[in-house]
């Protein structure tokens, strides 16, 4: 049974992995649902500016084989963090009025495909910057549990401590990595490394047998059905 009236864009899409995934879709609808959660705790969210450089190809628009809901889960507790943020520290500075934008540079070359998160959201101390991956810590208070019969309130942008390192975990999962980088007093910057070539982006999981020790440490790779033909 088919639902809707368009054809699936991608007829070579293969279970959650898309050979086309464009980046820039996914990031903005991470974007605007981060923002909707954004306005409905703070009732203000700051603008996004998205500024791409494809330097494979120039003229067409960012793309690459990986899965649009780990993508999509990566961006979506980065910008909440930024949001936040940047919400709280311009209040503390009596500067609510006029927030400064979330710029998040997109550029794709020929080994690494590169996203940056940038805000100005009063940074994060040195003395923090090794915790923010524990699983579990959290800057923001613990929220209140959504099972609770009596929470009323707007749904909660942090507090959980697992958003990071789960975004992390997805990260790696196909060779990638994210990194933070803060400059405490004035923002953060959040680097999301993935793979651009196909062959590359293979799963990391745990070495439980000899079968997957020889996989790991085999360098012999063959084009897979996500290569352009």
């Amino acid at each position: 049974m088919c639902f809707g009236d368009e054809v699936p864009e991608h007829p070579a899409h293969l279970g959650f992995i898309d050979p086309h995934c464009y980046v820039q879709d996914s990031i903005k609808d991470a974007y605007e649902n981060a923002q909707f959660l954004c306005e409905g705790y703070y009732l203000k969210s700051p603008s996004l500016e998205i500024r791409s450089v494809n330097t494979i190809s120039p003229d067409e628009p960012i793309c690459i084989a990986y899965v649009p809901s780990h993508l999509y889960h990566i961006m979506f507790e980065l910008f909440k963090n930024s949001m936040r943020a940047t919400v709280e520290y311009a209040e503390s500075r009596k500067e609510s009025n006029t927030l400064p934008p979330i710029i998040v540079d997109i550029v794709k070359a020929k080994e690494d495909l590169t996203i940056r998160i940038s805000d100005r959201g009063g940074g994060i101390p040195r003395s923090k910057v090794d915790k923010i991956f524990r699983y579990m810590y959290s800057t923001a208070p613990r929220p209140v549990s959504l099972t609770d019969s009596q929470h009323s309130g707007p749904v909660p942008l942090a507090g959980f401590g697992y958003g990071l390192p789960i975004s992390r975990l997805y990260a790696r999962y196909f060779n990638g990595d994210m990194e933070i980088h803060s400059i405490d007093g004035y923002g953060t910057d959040a680097y999301v490394y993935l793979q651009t070539v196909e062959d590359q982006a293979s799963e990391w999981l745990p070495i439980c047998n000899r079968a997957a020790y020889e996989y790991y440490t085999s360098r012999r790779y063959q084009s897979d059905w996500t290569k352009k033909k």
